[in-house]
């Protein structure tokens, strides 16, 4: 087939394609922005409540890395260990430097016991729920998030770890009843990381 040819061809798809491509790059492009968009609102939430406190930096690290911790759990139903690897550590890293400028050291302890706390619990309800139960209530992605819910919720006291884990869990709760009631039957596998990570910053964020 010659050039000639297929020039009508390509003239009458054309716009289509354009418009196909078009279509695709505004949908990326309204999904990006929606995202900056709640990023950027919980952090001027954030600065708003907290001030210049010197946790606001550990707090901003959990909320860039929990909103995309979110959307993809929401998405998918996984917790890529890369993104919560890195947003643990983001974490860790505001408590060490808000403990240099605080010059006291306990509220560190009690975050890392409070991390170590609510991941060895979430880590016992996996490990029963595959073992004992068959049925599989969390993933592990859960259990490594656990440590870093745990760790910003004990920088305030261990009371606070187990006050993001009933909020949490009660939002978990709504979610699940209300996907059952969408769906109009039960699941077994649900995405429990957005209710979690949104139960942790709103304690933080009415703690302050």
């Amino acid at each position: 087939m010659t050039i000639d040819a297929l020039s009508p061809t390509l003239m009458n798809s054309g716009p289509r394609i354009f418009r196909t491509l078009t279509a695709m790059s505004m949908t990326v492009l309204v999904k990006k922005h929606g995202l900056n968009a709640v990023t950027a609102l919980l952090f001027g939430l954030a600065f708003w409540r907290l001030g210049f406190s010197p946790e606001l930096p550990a707090v901003l690290a959990f909320i860039l890395g929990g909103v995309l911790l979110a959307v993809i759990d929401w998405k998918v139903q996984r917790l890529p260990t890369r993104i919560v690897y890195y947003t643990l550590a983001g974490v860790g890293a505001g408590l060490i430097f808000a403990s240099l400028v605080e010059r006291d050291w306990v509220p560190l302890a009690t975050a890392v016991a409070g991390a170590a706390l609510f991941a060895n619990a979430f880590f016992l309800i996996w490990f029963v729920g595959r073992n004992f139960a068959g049925v599989m209530l969390l993933g592990f992605g859960d259990v490594r998030l656990a440590a870093v819910l745990g760790l910003l919720l004990g920088w305030y006291g261990l009371p606070y770890v187990l006050y993001g884990a009933i909020v949490g869990n009660l939002l978990a709760m709504v979610v699940v009843i209300a996907t059952c009631i969408h769906k109009r039957k039960l699941h077994m596998r649900y995405s429990f990381g957005p209710p979690l990570i949104a139960g942790t910053l709103a304690v933080v964020l009415l703690h302050a």
